[in-house]
């Protein structure tokens, strides 16, 4: 198929078509064969000695997740602060008053377990 010659009649092949048949066959053995990779005995030695002799200095932390945790309670112990003078007796204030205070609660407990764990 791919291989026969389109003219039946000639069946030997010219000087061309010997070329193209040899750059073929080239073609094919050099995509065919594996590349056998070589690593030089000193690669790692000269990577290591490129690498910088001190380690970069690293950034300084800003804890401002903590400084907003710390901001927060600040702001739900005045709101309870607040809530607390002479209450109305609206109930609203009453239900207000529970959810700042558990919020309070949950807000200083994170706090103190947080940074227990940082310890």
């Amino acid at each position: 198929m791919h291989d026969q010659p389109l003219n039946h009649n000639d069946v030997s092949p010219t000087g061309a078509e010997q070329l193209d048949q040899h750059l073929d066959q080239r073609i094919i053995r050099a995509l065919e064969t594996a590349p056998e990779p070589a690593i030089p005995a000193d690669f790692a030695a000269r990577v290591t000695s490129q690498l910088p002799a001190t380690r970069p200095a690293s950034l300084t932390p800003t804890h401002y997740g903590q400084k907003a945790m710390l901001l927060a309670i600040v702001a739900t112990f005045a709101a309870l602060l607040v809530l607390a003078l002479p209450a109305k007796g609206h109930a609203a204030f009453g239900l207000l008053e529970s959810m700042l205070f558990a919020e309070f609660i949950a807000l200083a407990v994170w706090f103190s377990i947080w940074r227990h764990s940082l310890r």
